[in-house]
C-alpha cells in the first residue's frame, strides 16, 4: 500500500521531472559555473517548503582540511544548497547526493544533439552533464516531492545536497561535511544504472616527471642528450611498474569486475620551444591510483621509490635525477562493509522496482570518500544512468531517472521509517 503510494505520486510529477532535467542540463554549468543550477535547484528545494541551507565553501575552511584537493578555484561564486524534509523524529536519517558541475563538451560541432540542448528523443535526455550527473539530481529532487504529494511523513530527516566541484576534485561535498550535513547512511546518485551499487572508491593522485636534457640545434643531436627520447624509457619503467601492481594487489569488489583494477599511467608529455632545437626538458604527467585498504600516501612513496631506483642504473639519471611532484587531483580511498544494514535495504527497495538483484561493486574516485572517512556517513553510489559520459552526445535514460526515484523514496520509508 506505501509503495503504491510512492509510485503514484511519482507518476503525477513525469513532466515536472522532465521539465526540470532539461533545465539543468540547458545551463552551461562547467567548473567554476555552477551557481545558475544551484540557483534553480534553491527554487525547488524552497518550493517544496524543505529547511533549506544554502552558503558559499570558505576557500581557508577546506584548504586547511586533510582532504583538500587544490584545483585553483576560489569558491566565492560556487555556493553549495542542501534542503532538508524534516521527520517527525525517532528515525533514522539518509542524505541524497548530486553535483551540478560538468566536464567540457569538447568541439560542439561533434555533437549530433547540442551539448546545452537538453532535447528528448526516444526517451533519452541529451546534453553534456545529463547523465553524469544531473538526472541523480533530479531523481533526489523528485524523492522529496514524491513523499510530500504521497502525504508520507519519514521519522528521519532526508537530506538533499546539491553540491559544486565533484569533477575536479570533491571540495563541495567536502564543504558540507564541513558544514555538519551528515546522515546516518547516504546515496551518491551518480550513473551506476540501476542494476549496480558501488560502496568503494580507489583512490588517486596525479604525478609529473621532469625529464632533464640537453637544448641545442638539432645539427648537433648526436652530441646532446634528448629529453623526448629519455622520457619514452621513462614512459615505459611507468608502464612496468603498473603492470607490477596489477599482478600484486587485489580486492574482492576489483579483482574480477575490470579489465584495470588500479590504474598507473602517463597520459601527458609536453617538450620543446621550437621545431628545430632539442629541449631542455620533458614532462610527463599521469596518475597512480589504489584500492580500497590501500593508502594512497605509501602507494606514491613507494612509486617514487621505483622510479628514483630504477633510474639510477641508467649513466644520464644518475647525473641528471628525474624530479618528481604530486600535484592537483588527489583521493583516498575508502569503503563500506557490503553486508551492511543500508546496503541491504537498498537492494530490497530497488529489486522491489526492477525485479532484479543489484550487483555490489567497487568504483573509481568519487566523493564516496568524504562523508565516509569525515563524516561518520555510510556511503553508496547508486543512480540512473544513460550512456557517452564525458563524451559527446552524452545522454540519461529518462526512465531509469522515474525509477531511480521511485527507488530512492522506497529506501527513504524503509530506512527512515514512517512516522505514525
Amino acid at each position: 500500500m506505501l509503495y503504491d503510494k510512492i509510485d503514484q505520486a511519482i507518476e503525477m510529477h513525469r513532466g515536472d521531472a522532465l521539465k526540470l532535467l532539461q533545465e539543468l542540463v540547458r545551463i552551461p554549468s562547467l567548473e567554476g559555473a555552477e551557481k545558475p543550477c544551484i540557483d534553480v535547484l534553491e527554487r525547488e528545494l524552497r518550493a517544496l517548503g524543505l529547511d533549506v541551507d544554502r552558503w558559499i565553501p570558505d576557500d581557508d575552511e577546506l584548504a586547511a582540511h586533510p582532504a583538500y584537493v587544490p584545483t585553483g578555484w576560489s569558491y566565492a561564486e560556487r555556493p553549495n544548497v542542501v534542503g532538508i524534509y524534516r521527520g517527525a523524529g525517532g528515525g533514522k536519517s539518509l542524505k541524497l547526493n548530486g553535483h551540478v558541475d560538468v566536464v567540457p563538451i569538447g568541439p560542439p560541432e561533434l555533437w549530433q544533439h547540442g551539448p546545452w540542448s537538453g532535447e528528448f528523443v526516444d526517451g533519452k535526455v541529451y546534453g553534456r552533464g545529463s547523465a553524469d550527473m544531473k538526472g541523480g539530481v533530479v531523481s533526489n529532487v523528485l524523492t522529496a516531492l514524491t513523499l510530500q504529494t504521497a502525504g508520507i511523513r519519514l521519522a528521519g530527516d532526508l537530506i538533499i545536497d546539491c553540491v559544486v566541484d565533484e569533477e575536479a576534485g570533491g571540495n563541495g561535498t567536502l564543504a558540507t561535511v564541513l558544514r555538519g550535513h551528515n546522515a546516518d547512511a547516504c546515496i551518491f546518485t551518480e550513473p551506476t544504472g540501476m542494476d549496480r551499487l558501488s560502496v568503494s572508491n580507489r583512490g588517486a593522485q596525479f604525478f609529473r616527471i621532469t625529464v632533464p636534457g640537453e637544448e641545442g640545434g638539432v645539427e648537433y643531436k648526436h652530441q646532446l642528450t634528448n629529453p623526448i627520447s629519455k622520457a619514452f624509457e621513462v614512459f615505459h619503467a611507468v608502464e612496468a611498474y603498473s603492470i607490477m601492481r596489477e599482478s600484486v594487489v587485489s580486492h574482492p569488489l576489483y579483482d574480477d569486475a575490470y579489465d584495470t583494477k588500479v590504474p598507473t599511467g602517463i597520459c601527458k608529455m609536453q617538450a620543446g620551444e621550437w621545431p628545430s632545437t632539442v629541449a631542455s626538458q620533458a614532462l610527463l604527467e599521469g596518475t597512480i591510483e589504489c584500492l580500497p585498504g590501500e593508502d594512497i600516501h605509501q602507494v606514491k612513496a613507494d612509486f617514487k621509490r621505483y622510479i628514483l631506483e630504477w633510474s639510477a642504473k641508467d649513466s644520464w639519471f644518475r647525473d641528471h635525477p628525474l624530479q618528481i611532484e604530486w600535484f592537483g587531483l588527489w583521493f583516498d580511498a575508502a569503503e563500506i562493509d557490503p553486508d551492511h544494514d543500508m546496503v541491504h535495504t537498498l537492494k530490497r527497495a530497488a529489486k522491489s522496482v526492477t525485479g532484479r538483484d543489484v550487483q555490489v561493486d567497487g568504483a573509481g574516485g568519487c566523493d564516496l570518500r568524504l562523508p565516509v572517512l569525515y563524516g561518520d556517513t555510510p556511503s553508496v553510489l547508486f543512480g540512473p544512468s544513460g550512456a557517452m559520459i564525458h563524451s559527446t552526445d552524452e545522454y540519461i535514460e529518462f526512465e531509469q531517472v522515474i525509477e531511480c526515484a521511485r527507488v530512492l523514496a522506497r529506501m527513504a520509508a524503509d530506512w527512515c521509517g514512517v512516522a505514525s
